[in-house]
């Protein structure tokens, strides 16, 4: 085991690949707290291996269960956090962690689901979607993507503590991650995406899926073009007050669709010449690419105040929370060979509950405001 520690990642001791001076010296760490769940995992195993009846002594003993060295044993620190936890090796932790999927979900389509690799560009809805599909047992290899730090204005929306403002979110995506399932594989790219380091974001390993949570118009342009050549699909949520807009664009099918699905014409075009792209253009940009008729009034209006009486767009932790739920069975839909068709999806809340809601009302002020977000400075 190398000395040298990267306080964003944890290091781990594999089932069968470490000795007892590998353990000493890793305890020599600077530990905060030593968790051991080894045995409490192994009578989880016994369990659902033999739910009908007791375990008998040669299953216990197979297990490690009266003492005896198992091979299935892992260690695991953590030096954001400074805990060392001894757990079940990264086989039995997916068994685990995956029971009561079944048979929802069978262990075929399980296993299909795991070996994928998901890459997930902006974390802050990005980061409940990338989580969420690790709960699901989806991806143990994920490409996370962004530039930005956690602030407290996030915790309206983003699951994160205050402890950790000011520090990367990708970093903290990742962390979420690894206390679940220590033994995924993550690459981050702290610096966002950029002309430079997309195609390794595309490639090595190459990508089963992507989902785009970012705000840079040209970056969103540019995933398109590279999944449309990649034949990969594509999937975007964009919360908009109580109603989730969900695009989803199957360049993995024949035919391949426009991208965007073809909403907004040649936008992109112009989005990839504008080399400065100015407050105006960006707020001009969201409404042509999410369209009018999907934005309520409200949501329009603070279009007009972001950057004078607002730092950035509105958004609400209850349209944000079900993103990840639904991206995860959208993800799982797609990779399991649904047929789902590239479009967008409009899901309004109060049409769902049936009730009357005013949100999209005052077609005078939306006209207002549309011609003023238009307008080019």
């Amino acid at each position: 085991m190398g000395t040298e520690i990267n306080n964003q990642r944890p290091i781990v001791l594999l089932p069968g690949k470490y000795s007892a001076y590998d353990v000493e010296r890793l305890k020599k760490q600077k530990i905060w707290r030593e968790v051991d769940i080894y045995k409490n995992q192994l009578q989880e195993l016994l369990e659902i291996r033999y739910p009908s009846n007791n375990a008998s002594e040669r299953d216990k003993k197979n297990l490690g269960m009266n003492g005896v060295l198992s091979p299935i044993d892992a260690w695991v620190y953590y030096p954001w956090s400074g805990i060392l936890l001894h757990c079940v090796g990264p086989n039995e932790l997916f068994e685990l962690r995956t029971n009561r999927n079944k048979n929802l979900i069978t262990s075929e389509e399980q296993t299909k689901l795991h070996n994928t690799v998901i890459g997930v560009a902006g974390m802050s809805v990005g980061a409940g979607i990338a989580i969420g599909a690790v709960y699901s047992g989806i991806a143990k290899n994920l490409k996370l993507a962004d530039f930005d730090e956690l602030e407290t204005a996030n915790l309206n929306r983003v699951r994160e503590s205050l402890p950790n403002i000011g520090l990367a979110k990708v970093d903290l995506a990742s962390q979420s991650i690894w206390e679940l399932d220590p033994f995924s594989q993550i690459q981050t790219f702290p610096k966002g995406l950029n002309k430079d380091n997309i195609d390794e974001f595309f490639n090595d390993p190459s990508l089963s899926i992507i989902i785009d949570e970012i705000d840079d118009f040209k970056m969103k342009v540019l995933l398109r073009i590279k999944a449309k050549q990649n034949k990969l699909p594509l999937l975007m949520f964009t919360s908009l007050g109580d109603n989730i807009l969900v695009d989803i664009e199957r360049y993995d099918l024949s035919p391949q669709p426009e991208i965007f699905n073809g909403a907004i014409g040649n936008v992109a075009d112009n989005i990839l010449k504008n080399e400065y792209i100015s407050p105006e253009d960006i707020k001009r940009y969201a409404v042509q690419i999410v369209g009018v008729k999907y934005i309520p009034t409200r949501a329009l209006e603070t279009l007009i105040h972001i950057g004078k009486t607002l730092v950035g767009r509105p958004q609400l932790y209850s349209t944000i929370a079900v993103d990840s739920g639904l991206a995860a069975y959208l993800i799982r839909q797609i990779l399991l060979g649904s047929d789902i068709k590239s479009d967008r999806y409009f899901i309004k809340f109060s049409e769902l509950f049936k009730f009357d809601s005013n949100e999209f009302g005052g077609n005078g002020k939306r006209g207002v405001i549309l011609k003023k977000l238009m307008e080019k400075s």
